[in-house]
């Protein structure tokens, strides 16, 4: 991992307790700091707890209390520059078909996560300049 990519914080949001832990670990082999929610509403706090620390949001789709669009749309309005990583199962592809989302792509990560491929494509959205995620109903 290139030396500016350590130190960042990921706030890794997962109803799975194993998936949430396995995704955690593997992300702090690579030198990063985790924070860890399992819901909408605990992501938030989560945020809130650490609005300045917190580099990168990533966030399975279909989460209890709300979904994953709608915390990311919550907590871009608060940081523009909050990189951000969807991690779907086929209920995500749903939610994503709802607000009219691409269920593929550099911000997509398909479950099951293979962790070398979450760790690539985590270093790959920080390294990535200008193509941020926008989030917004369809309309």
């Amino acid at each position: 991992m290139p030396s500016k990519e350590k130190g960042k914080t990921i706030l890794i949001v997962e109803e799975e307790v194993p998936d949430r832990k396995s995704m955690r670990e593997a992300l702090e082999r690579e030198g990063y700091t985790v924070l860890e929610a399992m819901n909408y509403w605990d992501a938030l706090r989560a945020y809130q707890g650490h609005p300045d620390r917190i580099d990168m949001l990533l966030t399975a789709i279909a989460l209890p209390g709300n979904n994953g669009y709608e915390l990311a749309r919550a907590l871009l309005e608060l940081n523009r520059n909050l990189k951000t990583l969807f991690v779907s199962g086929p209920t995500g592809a749903e939610v994503s078909r709802f607000y009219n989302m691409p269920v593929a792509g550099r911000h997509l990560l398909d479950k099951p996560v293979e962790l070398a491929d979450l760790t690539r494509r985590v270093n790959s959205v920080f390294r990535s300049r200008g193509k941020k995620v926008h989030v917004q109903r369809a309309g």
